[in-house]
């Protein structure tokens, strides 16, 4: 049987199955008794047509024994705390929602006729008792996810608020019961990137010490290169600054009189602590800081661009299109939830240096993050590639790094310094040809002399790319990679415990250490590797 009719015939019997019940009250009323089997039918007709159609969205991790839920690390990292009344309430609804957001993506990229089969009954059991109790509240998501049910056609629309509805009555349940909720937090955790049987078929321990001496000759040349290039760019370079030159955001985050919000950091804080950035907001943040980019070499595969689906269902950037695809993240440090954003460029391809050049292949991204003090001011800069490797810190004033807690292992790189990130100025990142490496991290007038402009997209939006056939489909498979940015190293680095070494990778699903284990979006990434104080030795 083919895939296509397979997942009719699955949408098919969700809809028989559906059609046997007379709607899903509406949440103010539900209990877990009268929702439990019509969403579990819900559920498993998704999740089969998403295995089928292999669309399924990596980016958040599901929670076991919950299947309306899904973290990623840093929602993660509250799973252990005390978590009581209104906080536990914020927390379940940032777990539901990224749930809610992950389907929408699987959703989207399901073949249209399998979109439609499923929400077939939906559209006339279900979504007319759930309108006045979910479809009203699903556009105004609380903790910042992106809606859930923004679709304008009918089918979208009707699963959404179907999986609005499920996710509520399954939060408040656990709400109610102690003992499950507490099973529930304890499954609430994101598997690390690294594959142990690989390290053990390996023999890790001896191969790591081999690694070990490869990334500290490594470092040592990145080091060298940020000396050479040091405030000033390579002869050539094309300078690219973000859409608008303006100046930093200092009151468009926070109320210039409110003083209880300048406390604590200048933004409106959940009972989590976490921001409440609107959308307004979180786009005035990532174009306020958007930094400049200086790109050396003159060929297409050093220019950055906009990520499209071409006709044999492959990927290409649009070089033309100057884009760069930013995020808002979080992390928690120096006893606080901290406002991270993230960019990411894209280029074409890494170029061959020859023909046993292992680390080429098709597209390559370089992730630049800027962690934002209480003061909403830059007090970290870090980046890696699209493939989780060269991760490098640029701490920003008086950060100190602290010891490594196992000798040897990859911990905090930090090939440089800022002293600070001046008002009105931009974070400025400069790029190698070819490899696309980084090689200097200053800063720059926001005024200054550019010779392009990018545009800032969403980078949500590669999760639900137009095909040219119709319909969108993501730029990652199932796993969380690129398909067809396999690079020859994976054959050579595989006893590191990472599989498919050299792979663009997407959000959260970054490994970015052979030696040890770390992630780039790990909660307590910078919270163990810094701290305020003078950094014992300029070159640390």
């Amino acid at each position: 049987m083919s895939v296509r009719p397979a997942l009719l015939a699955s949408s098919l019997a969700l809809a028989l199955l559906l059609g046997a019940c007379s709607g899903l009250p509406t949440a103010p009323d539900d209990t877990a008794a009268g929702a439990e089997p019509v969403c579990r039918t819900l559920a498993d007709g998704l999740d089969e047509a998403v295995l089928a159609a292999r669309v399924g969205d990596a980016q958040q991790a599901r929670v076991a024994g919950a299947r309306w839920l899904r973290a990623d690390r840093f929602d993660a990292s509250f799973a252990t705390e005390p978590l009581a009344g209104e906080a536990l309430h914020v927390w379940l609804e940032r777990l539901r929602s990224a749930d809610a957001d992950a389907r929408r993506v699987e959703v989207a990229n399901l073949p249209p006729e399998v979109r439609e089969a499923l929400a077939a009954t939906l559209a006339t059991r279900v979504l007319p008792s759930t309108h006045r109790g979910v479809a009203g509240r699903a556009d105004r998501d609380p903790v910042g996810h992106p809606k859930s049910d923004s679709g304008t056609d009918l089918p979208t629309h009707a699963i959404a608020a179907a999986v609005a509805h499920c996710g509520r009555a399954q939060t408040a349940s656990l709400a109610l019961d102690a003992d499950r909720l507490a099973r529930i937090r304890s499954a609430v955790r994101v598997p690390d990137d690294y594959v142990d049987w690989q390290r053990a078929l390996g023999l890790y321990p001896l191969a790591s010490l081999a690694f070990g001496a490869g990334v500290r000759r490594e470092e040592a040349e990145m080091r060298a290169a940020f000396a050479r290039q040091a405030g000033r760019v390579a002869e050539g370079a094309t300078v690219f600054a973000p859409p608008y030159p303006g100046a930093p955001v200092p009151a468009a985050v926070a109320a210039a009189d409110d003083a209880s919000r300048r406390a604590r950091g200048g933004f409106a804080r959940d009972a989590l602590g976490v921001p409440m950035l609107d959308a307004t907001q979180r786009a005035a943040l990532l174009a306020a800081h958007a930094p400049v980019y200086a790109l050396a070499g003159s060929g297409r595969d050093d220019r950055f661009g906009r990520v499209l689906r071409d006709e044999r269902e492959g990927t290409r950037i649009d070089t033309d299109r100057p884009t760069v695809y930013g995020r808002i993240a979080y992390t928690r440090w120096e006893g606080a939830v901290r406002v991270q954003l993230v960019y990411t460029a894209w280029f074409p391809r890494r170029a061959p240096a020859g023909p046993l050049d292992l680390l080429a292949g098709h597209l390559d991204g370089v992730l630049l993050r800027l962690t934002l003090d209480a003061d909403g001011r830059i007090a970290m800069i870090d980046s890696i590639h699209a493939c989780g490797c060269w991760h490098l810190f640029v701490p920003v004033g008086e950060r100190r790094t602290l010891p490594a807690p196992v000798p040897g292992e990859e911990w905090a790189f930090v090939p440089a310094r800022l002293g600070e990130v001046p008002v009105g100025a931009r974070v400025r990142v400069r790029l190698a040809a070819r490899t696309h490496a980084v090689e200097g991290i200053d800063t720059v007038e926001a005024a200054a002399h550019a010779d392009a402009r990018y545009g800032l997209d969403d980078d949500d939006a590669l999760r639900t790319l137009p095909r040219a056939a119709g319909g969108t489909r993501s730029l990652f498979d199932p796993r969380g990679r690129v398909p067809g940015t396999e690079r020859a190293e994976r054959w050579l680095f595989w006893p590191m415990g990472i599989a498919d070494a050299g792979s663009m990778r997407q959000w959260g699903r970054h490994a970015t250490a052979f030696v040890g284990r770390r992630h780039f979006d790990d909660a307590d990434l910078l919270e163990r590797r810094f701290e305020r104080g003078a950094p014992a030795r300029a070159d640390e």
